[in-house]
């Protein structure tokens, strides 16, 4: 039985996992969800949209009704979509009981749903290894919160399996590709596609990537060996072996009242030391802030966020803190 079906004399739907037809204004995202495309650059934007209640229901004396108010009689109607008025449709018996219903957004060119950031995009992806999990997430605009309709990632071969779910909170998403190879080359990117809604509302965005672009390996846990000597080793969550996923550290030494996070200032510092090492183990001078972070050895991938010790001095025996700060997520290598 098919839940939406829209005329066949006017449109032949393709499948119901949001594939467009290019000579119509609306399709179908998912079982009882149209997306009805609008122009606001046109003086008026009106479409009109066919939906049935379904082929169980056809002999039946069906009431369709929207807001609370009967917007007509029959198995199959027409409605006017105007602008950016959508509306959830529902169909009746003639008793009062209901039978099914038809979600229909509208979708502008304008985005409003999601807020951008200013060094990356609508959304950011990461994977802390190669074992084909990634995470993405998303803001709402300060002035709408919205819901997640349907989120979508593939990759083009017809072998893709990439199942995602929408983590508590509606602001991110855990993927898992389960074909995917961490000892292959990737020659296919994910294509991550979101649909979200505020009211009747539709905006959709999109992110293209590979696994190598986006893998961002969690902190590092530092050890203190000596009194000016320290270690630290590979994250947990990275994959193993370390010779065939190497990472290289990368090491700054500041002034104690300063932070991990320091850049421009920090550079104009001559007490400011940075450093690219393969080394697990780095020795420094009393009174400073020591900092590591890792990246993909082999592409010119992601940063971890810093690892951070400080060290400082005092009357008596030294006081010894250990924090870790966060930092901006970097982009991507295109």
């Amino acid at each position: 039985m098919n839940l939406v079906l829209v005329s066949l004399c006017l449109l032949t739907l393709q499948s119901a996992k949001g594939s467009k037809q290019q000579t119509q204004n609306y399709w179908v995202l998912k079982p009882n969800v149209i997306v009805v495309d609008v122009n606001l650059a046109q003086a008026i934007s009106k479409v009109d949209v066919p939906l049935r209640c379904g082929d169980a229901y056809g002999d039946e004396d069906v009431v369709w009704s929207n807001n609370g108010e009967q917007v007509g009689q029959g198995n199959q109607i027409v409605v006017t979509v105007e602008e950016m008025l959508g509306g959830n449709y529902s169909c009746h018996s003639h008793a009062g009981s209901f039978l099914n219903h038809t979600l229909v957004l509208v979708q502008g060119t304008e985005r409003r749903i999601l807020e951008k950031s200013h060094d990356t995009d609508y959304i950011q992806c990461s994977s802390r290894n190669y074992s084909g999990a990634f995470q993405c997430s998303w803001k709402w605009s300060r002035s709408r919160n919205g819901d997640v309709v349907l989120v979508r990632a593939t990759r083009s071969s017809a072998t893709s399996n990439i199942t995602c779910s929408l983590d508590k909170g509606g602001l991110s998403i855990t993927c898992q590709d389960r074909t995917h190879c961490p000892y292959a080359e990737e020659t296919e990117r994910i294509n991550l596609t979101l649909y979200v809604k505020n009211r009747y509302r539709v905006e959709e965005y999109s992110q293209r990537f590979y696994i190598t672009e986006i893998v961002k390996p969690d902190k590092i846990k530092i050890t203190k060996v000596d009194k000016s000597t320290f270690e630290w080793g590979y994250p947990e969550t990275w994959s193993s072996p370390n010779s065939y996923f190497p990472l290289t550290f990368q090491v700054k030494v500041i002034p104690r009242k300063k932070n991990c996070e320091c850049e421009s200032g920090c550079q104009r510092n001559k007490r400011v030391e940075l450093h690219t090492t393969e080394s697990c183990r780095w020795t420094v001078r009393e009174g400073f802030v020591f900092c590591v972070r890792a990246q993909d050895a082999l592409c010119n991938s992601t940063w971890s966020d810093w690892s951070q010790y400080k060290k400082r001095r005092s009357m008596g025996k030294k006081i010894h803190s250990k924090q870790n700060k966060a930092r901006k997520p970097s982009t991507a290598r295109e």
